[in-house]
């Protein structure tokens, strides 16, 4: 018989091993919990320094960061992290000039196979079925912001393999739906839009050139001036729109100033081939330069809230911009840009913008353009960067083609 102090203590004992069996997965669960919590913590803190990479042009390193990021949100089945993780890697890839890569790991983010060759350019496969493909992928998803993003993402990337077609479409789409939410600001997708239509105007320009059928070039004709328009118009939205996103504001600006010198150069050469019925126009577009430049000008302070590689970028094809016009005032200006652009480059480990500082300024200063040329092109080859390599390499050949021919001159 027990006692009835021992019962006490039998029923406590009890008790404490009741509380110790039922609390165990108690326990075991908020272990869990608080490893995952971890986990999130440690992505999160890995997607942070990722983006610290990025903005001070450290690609490679931003690109394993988000890398480890995704791995850690897959372990822990999270899919908006997962998702959110890819679209980062996708920015690093496209910093390393990497677009192809960049736009397959959309396909991921955004769940949409592989295997239809989106990102791929084939012969075989038409424009048609792929943005019809797209369009149907956009409308069977959720409408969150998050994919939105990929989605926007993705509309840039297609633009930048050449898919102009697939760009617009995908851009247009996001931005009807991004304007009917209030959580996604939609002044960026409409920036990206602007772009597309300025690279459609850009690819009809290169192909007018190559045509000789004179029906043929002039629907070209009409088609280059239609893109141009659209573009600058739409860049003018732009600008109005994002009154309270100065650097959106300031990218819109530089694309707008950036075009109309393309375009007023296009329309000078073709009338000073013969086509006089462009004078209007061009004069319309030479009458909106000047204000352009101003504007910037007013507005340069915004230059100091872009990341480095983007502050890089655009001072350089601000720069460029304005060495195409006959000031001299204008063009001592834009070696100051470039100037200032190749200085913040060298402050990064990047060496694609450094390639591309060093070329810029060998555009802008011929007297010098040797020296830089040679540095642009052997800091391209050191990181295998071929496309800006061929760049450099035919400035030099095109320098070196140009003494010849002043020796020969001489010679004679």
């Amino acid at each position: 018989m027990i006692k009835r102090r021992d019962w006490f203590k039998y029923v406590f004992s009890s008790i404490l091993g009741l509380l110790t069996v039922v609390g165990k997965p108690s326990i075991i669960a908020a272990q869990a919990v608080n490893k995952e919590a971890q986990k999130r913590n440690q992505a999160r803190l890995l997607t942070q320094i990722g983006e610290k990479y990025l903005n001070e042009g450290r690609a490679s390193e931003a690109l394993e960061s988000w890398k480890t990021a995704t791995k850690i949100y897959r372990q822990l089945g999270y899919e908006e992290g997962i998702t959110g993780s890819l679209i980062n890697q996708n920015l690093a890839l496209q910093a390393l000039g990497l677009n192809r890569f960049a736009c397959n790991t959309l396909l991921q983010a955004l769940k949409l196979n592989t295997d239809t060759k989106i990102c791929a350019i084939l012969p075989q496969q038409s424009t048609e079925f792929t943005t019809k493909l797209l369009i149907a992928a956009i409308d069977s998803q959720k409408h969150l912001p998050v994919n939105l993003f990929a989605w926007h993402n993705l509309g840039d990337v297609l633009r930048l393999i050449g898919k102009l077609d697939e760009s617009k479409v995908v851009l247009a789409k996001t931005l009807s739906i991004a304007q009917k939410t209030s959580t996604v600001d939609n002044h960026e997708i409409l920036l990206s839009l602007a772009n597309t239509h300025e690279a459609i105007y850009k690819q009809a320009r290169n192909k007018y050139y190559e045509v000789e059928e004179p029906d043929f070039k002039n629907e070209i004709l009409e088609m280059i001036q239609q893109q141009a328009l659209n573009s600058l118009e739409i860049y003018h939205q732009v600008n109005l729109v994002s009154a309270n996103y100065p650097v959106t504001q300031l990218k819109s600006q530089l694309h707008h100033f950036s075009l109309l010198i393309d375009f007023d150069n296009f329309l000078t050469t073709e009338l000073n081939l013969g086509n006089s019925k462009l004078v209007e126009i061009r004069n319309q577009i030479q009458q909106q330069i000047q204000p352009s430049v101003n504007i910037i000008l007013k507005n340069s302070s915004t230059f100091s809230q872009l990341s480095a590689t983007q502050l890089v970028y655009t001072k350089l094809n601000f720069a460029n911009s304005l060495s195409q016009i006959p000031d001299q005032q204008l063009r001592s200006l834009a070696i100051e840009y470039g100037q200032s652009a190749l200085q913040t480059a060298k402050s990064t480990s990047n060496q694609r913008i450094k390639s591309y500082s060093f070329g810029t300024l060998g555009k802008l200063q011929p007297e010098k353009s040797e020296a830089y040329f040679l540095k642009a092109l052997s800091l391209a080859q050191s990181i295998q960067a071929e496309d800006i390599a061929y760049q450099w390499q035919q400035q030099l050949e095109h320098r070196f083609s140009n003494q010849d021919e002043v020796a020969d001159c001489s010679v004679a």
